[in-house]
């Protein structure tokens, strides 16, 4: 299969080029857009002395959320409202990692759970769907949690943890965040609609657009220096939980062990490729840590282990066309308004839209 000669994309997720892939493009694009200086009179217009808070972070306990938090607090002083959402499978470290930073940052905190009966459904929904983007329901109900908390709390601006120079764009055929696409397969096998899951709706988008609340990724401006940040969080108690996105154990589950086992994914290629593109590591020795399989222990799962393996193993692998999605480019005047209002990512418009 023909590969990316800069990153490790092939041709099945990404268009390759002479040069390089359109995600190398992205990445490019995003490089020569970075301004330092931007942010920080982006930070003058977040810091709002006559508010409570003046920002909204959503924090998971790994380490992208901690190193935002960690930053907005003692970096930037700021003073965010923290969200999460617990989905019952996070792991004792992360959960530890929360309560560490709350108390020692003095953050007001906000945690939500769901309908247990209803989120299960949808999780086994999605695993017997037969689609690798299997664990895309933390997410969707994440990112409708953190606009209607801001609509809530009046907070303008959400804050992100991402950086592309550390995480990349995960190609759309891994992964596609699309409410539709996601009740459409929950009603496939439950037989109805999502009753209590938050969905967010395009219109939910417009509607915090108009009321003017904009998503901010402030590693995006700068190639800051991690490292030297979770020294410091190490220093309050805060642990390493073994691996990207390892803290909470279903997506672990999914990640290190379906994705891999079933599919042929290996997500640890878009980290690795985001870090040679930033020249952090060559090709030859990202390639070598490919070598080495991903692992995850089904003991982990609990008393659901076999019961998600059995699921797993009787699942076809299915294409994702048998479901509903939302017909994203029939809206691409409108996401391209909603990106220069900072309410949508660029990479969102370009993996969707495009």
């Amino acid at each position: 299969m023909k590969q990316c000669p800069r990153c490790l994309f092939t041709e099945d997720v990404a268009i390759i080029g002479v040069k390089q892939c359109n995600y190398c493009d992205l990445h490019d694009q995003q490089t020569a857009s970075a301004d330092p200086r931007e942010w920080h009179k982006l930070l003058n217009k977040i810091r709002d002395k006559d508010k409570q808070y003046d920002c909204l972070i959503g924090i998971s306990g790994g380490e992208d959320s901690s190193v935002l938090l960690y930053s907005a607090v003692k970096v930037w002083g700021l003073r965010p409202l923290v969200i999460h959402f617990n989905n019952r499978t996070n792991r004792m470290i992360a959960d530890n990692n929360i309560k560490i930073l709350v108390d020692n940052l003095n953050v007001n905190f906000i945690e939500f759970f769901l309908d247990n009966k209803e989120y299960n459904d949808l999780t086994d929904s999605l695993l017997l769907a037969g689609v690798p983007d299997c664990d895309i329901a933390n997410d969707v109900c994440m990112s409708k949690l953190m606009v209607k908390t801001a609509l809530d709390y009046n907070i303008k601006y959400i804050l992100n943890g991402h950086s592309f120079r550390e995480e990349g764009s995960s190609p759309k055929a891994w992964s596609v965040i699309d409410y539709t696409y996601l009740n459409s397969i929950y009603k496939t096998f439950i037989g109805k609609d999502l009753v209590n899951y938050p969905l967010l709706t395009i219109w939910d988008q417009v509607w915090s657009a108009l009321r003017g609340i904009k998503k901010v990724s402030p590693f995006h401006y700068m190639n800051h220096d991690r490292a030297e940040v979770i020294v410091a969080l190490k220093k309050l108690g805060w642990q390493d939980y073994g691996g990207k996105h390892n803290e909470n154990i279903y997506t672990a589950f999914v990640g290190n062990y379906i994705l891999p086992k079933k599919f042929g994914i290996d997500k640890r290629r878009t980290y690795l490729s985001a870090q040679i593109r930033e020249n952090k590591i060559t090709k030859r020795d990202a390639l070598k840590i490919l070598q080495t399989p991903s692992y995850f222990d089904t003991r982990d799962l609990g008393e659901k282990e076999k019961y998600l393996l059995r699921l797993v193993d009787r699942a076809a692998i299915k294409p994702r066309s048998d479901y509903k999605m939302t017909n994203f480019k029939a809206y691409r005047p409108l996401f391209w308004i909603l990106v220069k209002l900072g309410v949508v990512p660029q990479s969102m418009y370009n993996k969707y839209c495009k």
